[in-house]
């Protein structure tokens, strides 16, 4: 279990400053403090205050003596015995004052009926002030270590008026209250006796006798039962489903045990306060064992409620938590109910845990001081709060404190909570807060890559587009050398050496201007639509076949954009059905030229069509311009197919791809 504090909790408060945190933790100590003040003011209330003619009496009359052995029941239970001494003995009575620890005979030897039943009866006088209407009723905040029966003396004898047998193993935390009925006339006098039956060997407590307005008592019981019995019982569950959903937390992140601890914790804190609000087994044998698991699970609670505070500090404590576990198995040993046990006492057992939390809870006060987290402190103060809740609850079991006290340990279960509470909010407040913190961080990183990326990418497209300019300029360079360079030149040549005439020159210049305004069209955004560039060359060639006497039929249907026809390969297309109208204007003395389109499954065909002279493929292929032609449709992924015979036209057909994976 070393160790598991480091990786089970986050570091909560990481960039708080320190002065901040001690204020955080004084407040938090402080109301829990103040918490713990008002738990024990209220112990020492009997709350509501007392009304009129309710008279609570600081001393009784008492007389003892010998239960009868034959009216005790199988199970161990007394049978009411009315046997009090006349009001009007004086000498069967002594007075004591209220509250009273009584103890054992002391002129009874410790081997003499060890197990002999003895009586105790406490007599109260009183005197119905005037003034009082309705019901009335006695009322005795505790009664412990013993059976309680309630009688009334009628003038001829004494009555029972309550038998508290039921409950004899249970009447150590349970107020008496007993209706006694309507109120006789102001003036009278009620003898009213309260027994207690108890072993000889053994020792009782009684705290004042209340007698008054049945209204007004039955709201002090009300108060006093909600405290010793209903806050305990609600406590406890509280603290069981609290510890429910911490394991359920704990079955999701197994390596967090602070949560399992406190699964556990709060599983043994209940068993520990089962006799607050339950009946006892009827069973001596069970009842002393269950007597026994209640009282010594508590070490087992200290244990667990200290291992789980260790979870909450960044260090581990190996040999503390070994230390701890030594202590309960050697507790649990100890007070067991067997022949020879060396703590058999409930006072010594819890002064042993007394002195043991003392020493522990100082101890993490040391550490807590020098620099344990918020949770960590808080936790160590809530211990100190319990360590004086079982405090006041030893000196009460000891009869230091009032009998009237109410026992505050199960109180401290509302510290645990909110100290838990506290750690796992600020735990959670932590997480969070760590969680915006690397979200921020990521947030930064993220912008600072996103502005590094769309840098490199901006500096990407100046790089291509200037690689774009650098190609389209070669390129272009590239083509006018060939075409429109190479044809000035040898027109050069010619003209200078007197060889060419003025229309040859004219209409050599003439296919400059045409081969330099392909280039020019070639670059116009035409979005991959083959029409739009087909309808470019139209325009131009149109009035040059309408002035040599040539009709055009433009046929042209819409056809699918062509994605590789970028302009080096639209430039080739301009060329290729520009080579063939020069060659009808040219050579085919034709009336009529028609151009067609159409999309033949994965290809788009581009068809010229003249009604001229025809001429023979397989002599005109000898030649270099048609087998230009062809070269130029294969480098565009495609093929020219060209039909002609003499004296029926010629027929041109440009297959081009839909689709191109690479460039051949």
């Amino acid at each position: 279990m070393a160790g598991v504090g480091d990786s089970a909790w986050p570091e909560a408060g990481g960039g708080e400053p320190q002065r901040a945190r001690r204020l955080r933790v004084g407040w938090v100590l402080a109301v829990l403090a103040a918490l713990a003040a008002g738990l024990g003011l209220l112990a020492r209330s009997s709350l509501p205050v007392g009304s009129a003619g309710e008279v609570r009496f600081d001393s009784a009359w008492v007389s003892s003596r010998p239960f009868d052995a034959s009216r005790q029941r199988d199970d161990g239970r007394p049978r009411p015995q009315v046997d009090a001494p006349d009001p009007a003995d004086a000498a069967a009575w002594r007075q004591v004052a209220l509250p009273l620890y009584e103890q054992a005979r002391p002129d009874l030897p410790g081997e003499a009926h060890p197990r002999a039943l003895r009586v105790w009866w406490y007599r109260v006088d009183y005197v119905v002030p005037a003034g009082v209407e309705g019901a009335l009723a006695l009322y005795v905040p505790r009664v412990t270590a013993g059976a309680v029966q309630v009688i009334e003396h009628d003038r001829a004898q004494w009555r029972l008026q309550w038998d508290g047998a039921e409950r004899w193993r249970e009447q150590w935390n349970r107020p008496v209250f007993v209706d006694l009925g309507a109120a006789p006339p102001a003036g009278s006098t009620l003898h009213l006796a309260v027994g207690v039956i108890r072993y000889d060997t053994g020792q009782h407590r009684m705290s004042r006798i209340s007698v008054g307005p049945r209204e007004a008592l039955a709201s002090r019981d009300g108060w006093r039962r909600a405290l010793q019995l209903t806050a305990p019982e609600v406590g406890s569950l509280t603290f069981l489903a609290l510890g429910l959903f911490a394991l359920l937390y704990w079955l999701r992140r197994r390596h967090e045990q602070a949560y399992l601890l406190f699964f556990f914790s709060s599983l043994v804190w209940t068993l520990r306060s089962l006799h607050y609000f339950i009946d006892m087994p009827a069973d001596r044998v069970a009842y002393t064992w269950f007597w026994w698991a209640t009282h010594a699970s508590l070490s087992w609670v200290m244990m667990l409620i200290y291992l789980f505070a260790f979870r909450f500090d960044a260090r581990s404590y190996p040999r503390a938590e070994r230390a701890l576990l030594v202590f309960v198995a050697a507790m649990s040993l100890l007070t067991m109910p067997l022949p020879g046990s060396l703590l058999n006492s409930l006072v010594q057992q819890h002064l042993v845990n007394a002195i043991v939390g003392l020493v522990v809870t100082a101890w993490l006060t040391v550490v807590a001081w020098r620099g344990g987290a918020i949770e960590f402190r808080v936790i160590v103060g809530v211990l100190w709060l319990s360590e004086l809740l079982g405090t006041h609850d030893l000196l009460l079991i000891a009869g230091v404190m009032p009998v009237e006290s109410v026992y505050l340990l199960p109180f401290a279960t509302v510290l645990v909570l909110l100290a838990f509470l506290f750690a796992v909010q600020q735990r959670y407040s932590a997480a969070i807060d760590q969680v915006e913190r690397v979200n921020a961080g990521l947030e930064a990183r993220l912008a600072a890559r996103e502005a590094e990326l769309r840098a490199n990418h901006e500096r990407l497209r100046l790089v291509e587009r200037e690689q774009a300019l650098l190609i389209e300029r070669q390129r272009l360079m590239r083509d006018m050398h060939d075409g429109l360079g190479s044809t000035l030149m040898s027109s050069l040549v010619l003209a200078e050496q007197g060889k060419l005439q003025q229309d040859a020159l004219a209409a050599l210049l003439r296919e400059c201007v045409d081969d330099l305004r392909l280039v020019i069209e070639s670059l116009e955004p035409i979005e991959h639509d083959l029409v739009t560039l087909l309808a470019s060359l139209r325009h131009r060639l149109g009035r040059r076949l309408e002035a040599a006497g040539l009709a055009m039929r433009w046929e042209v249907d819409d056809l699918p954009p062509l994605p590789w026809l970028n302009p080096p390969d639209a430039l080739q297309v301009l060329r290729i059905v520009q080579e063939v109208l020069t060659n009808v204007l040219k050579h085919a003395q034709a009336r009529t030229v028609r151009i067609a389109t159409r999309c033949d499954g994965e290809n788009v065909q581009v068809l010229i069509e003249d009604d001229g002279r025809g001429f023979d493929p397989a002599v005109a292929n000898h030649g270099r311009g048609l087998r230009h032609l062809v070269q130029r449709a294969a480098r565009l992924g495609g093929r020219l197919v060209i039909d002609s015979a003499p004296g029926r036209g010629t027929r041109t057909e440009l297959d081009l791809p839909l689709q191109r994976a690479t460039r051949p």
